[in-house]
């Protein structure tokens, strides 16, 4: 016969296992969603690829999250961009496009993808029916954090070229 001891444990872990793999098939979805979104087609109406990406977070940045991507593959449209952005992070994000390169047969985006208290580690790219590209950020694997200014995340991509494009 067993102490009661012993028993005690079994639902703790019961319970426990449960709860990890509640979380973790929620993860394994989101990713499969994402996969199955991101590695398709080429550009000219087809799915976006995102080819690298930089996300640049900062708090009480200021600004609100953007409906589609915009192409900041010259200095005037970097500008236009990161006008409303507070400077500091206006010159992170100028740096994370500086970074990243985009070659002749590639784009540069950027979009707002989020503001709050979470922040995101990855995008995926889709289109719009009307043509548009949309950058979205990934589900946080565990939100929930309690914040006292929120967070602006802005993705800059390279996308294939004609990616931004819809036909």
């Amino acid at each position: 016969m067993r102490p009661l001891g012993a028993l005690l444990h079994l639902p703790a872990a019961v319970l426990l296992t449960a709860t990890l793999a509640a979380c973790g098939g929620e993860a394994d979805d989101e990713r499969a969603e994402g996969d199955a979104g991101a590695g398709t087609g080429g550009g000219g109406g087809g799915t976006p690829v995102v080819l690298r990406e930089r996300l640049v977070t900062a708090t009480d940045a200021g600004e609100a999250p953007d409906e589609v991507a915009v192409p900041v593959g010259d200095d005037a449209a970097l500008a236009e961009f990161t006008a409303d952005l507070s400077d500091g992070f206006a010159g992170e994000v100028a740096e994370a496009a500086a970074a990243l390169e985009a070659g002749g047969d590639e784009e540069l985006a950027a979009q707002v993808v989020a503001v709050g208290c979470d922040e995101p580690t990855s995008v995926r790219a889709r289109r719009t029916p009307e043509g548009a590209v949309v950058l979205e950020a990934a589900q946080v694997p565990s939100p929930g954090r309690q914040c006292f200014a929120p967070m602006t995340t802005v993705a800059v991509v390279v996308l294939e070229a004609g990616g931004l494009s819809a036909g």
